[in-house]
């Protein structure tokens, strides 16, 4: 007779802290058996192709992380592979795993639940790595109406401490499974990261939320709080950031609420990767010329604000957030490049990658999606000269200019540079950027 045990498929809850898919699981059951699988078809749905990617470096120091702590077991493949692998050995009556928060997340847990289903397995999700069920507030199209509203959904209790590990099987067979596993990972991973578990655990013992306000937009500072890539795959509890910022900062606490803001636009409107959410604005004629798109990808557009967003997001696998809204605005709106083709460059480089979050922002800031400003458009020279007063951030990423002046390298146009000459004049784009979204 097989031994009786549940799973606890762990995906973008990578804690033993407040998780409370493993609470459950743990409350509910005799014994468990936490896992987690490298599925390669997921990956590749949110823009990972390889086992070579930096994100996976990323991922593979966290779950070695995780594992130190609780006894994880891990698999290369897929999900039903992994899963089939342990109803062979146990009586499994139920698998617990996060409720789906992205498009991909909700194809990858219907795939699961369809496999369970003919082997009279319980699937069970919970909500997690959010503050409220955001799918119970009233559809709100405009983020104002859905932060007011938002605030009286919160659920902020934390899960008790308990310890998994004297519910968790010890089996000799999945350790071995998971030594290949971390070795097959590690042995295909080229691309390493800077992103480290330690790095984000002290990050928030450090971090001085009551600054952000003030310091946030600044380029030229380390003073983005640079938690998102570690409550993206919910390395940290969110009600835990939350606890910690609410006294100290209003403005970090908005930005908690906008991440939400899209799970509640993408659970209204499912058509969101495809299709403007703005009806007015969904026949854009977009240049997408390719020379304008090249120099994107060569960080050689000849304005050094722009290049210097490219480099650090290349560089770094991550972008600040005000180089985000400058370098998007600057590819939607000056280049006229559809925004898709933006959200394929962050999805293909970003550590805190996020499908819905993603595709929100970048229907934001091209002025398509939920917004009730009609039409902005950031002038990358004046944003240069107001975030990045001194150059810090310019030089940092573009040395070659180090001895330049920073007013000069604010304004390429009025300003020889010895450098790549602007692919556009964003003074005599304006006009037709207009005629375009109108």
């Amino acid at each position: 007779m097989k031994p009786k045990a549940n799973i606890c498929l762990l995906k973008r809850d990578l804690r033993v802290e407040d998780n409370r898919t493993l609470y459950q699981c743990y409350m509910n059951s005799e014994k468990i058996l936490p896992i987690f699988v490298f599925d390669k078809d997921v990956l590749k749905s949110v823009g990972i192709e390889e086992l070579s990617d930096h994100r996976l470096s990323f991922l593979l120091d966290i779950i070695e992380n995780l594992r130190k702590q609780i006894k994880l077991y891990v698999f290369v493949g897929n999900d039903q592979e992994a899963i089939s692998r342990i109803i062979e050995r146990y009586d499994i009556k139920a698998l617990y795993t996060s409720k789906p928060l992205t498009f991909s997340g909700k194809h990858r847990n219907q795939k699961i639940k369809e496999f369970l289903k003919y082997r009279g397995i319980q699937m069970i999700e919970v909500l997690d790595n959010v503050l409220c069920d955001y799918t119970k507030i009233p559809y709100r199209k405009v983020y104002t109406y859905f932060y007011n509203e938002w605030k009286n959904y919160l659920d902020l209790e934390m899960v008790k401490d308990v310890d998994y590990n004297t519910k968790i099987i010890h089996d000799e067979f999945l350790e071995d499974l998971t030594r290949i596993s971390i070795q097959q990972v590690k042995s295909k991973i080229k691309n390493t990261t800077i992103w480290t578990y330690e790095f984000g655990i002290n990050r928030i013992k450090e971090y001085d939320f009551s600054k952000y306000e003030e310091l946030r937009n600044d380029l030229g500072i380390d003073y983005s709080s640079k938690l998102s890539p570690y409550i993206r795959f919910g390395v940290l509890s969110i009600r835990k950031v939350y606890n910690l910022a609410k006294d100290k900062s209003i403005g970090f606490i908005k930005e908690l609420a906008w991440r939400e803001f899209w799970y509640h636009i993408a659970h209204y409107f499912p058509e969101l990767p495809n299709l403007e959410f703005q009806e007015r604005r969904r026949n854009i004629a977009w240049e997408n010329n390719e020379k304008y798109i090249d120099s994107i990808e060569k960080a050689q557009t000849g304005y050094p604000i722009i290049d210097a967003c490219i480099i650090q997001l290349k560089r770094e696998n991550w972008m600040h957030n005000r180089a985000r809204l400058i370098f998007g605005s600057f590819l939607t709106k000056d280049l006229l490049t559809d925004w898709r083709i933006g959200e394929k460059i962050f999805s293909k480089y970003l550590i805190d990658y996020d499908e819905v979050v993603n595709l929100g922002n970048w229907q934001w800031i091209s002025s398509v999606g939920p917004d009730p400003k009609p039409l902005r458009i950031f002038n990358p020279i004046l944003q240069a000269q107001k975030f990045d007063p001194f150059s810090k951030f310019i030089k940092k990423y573009l040395p070659q200019l180090s001895n330049m002046e920073p007013h000069k390298l604010h304004d390429p146009l009025s300003n020889k540079l010895n450098y790549y000459p602007p692919i556009v004049n964003h003074h005599e784009r304006i006009e037709k950027i207009k005629q375009a979204y109108s």
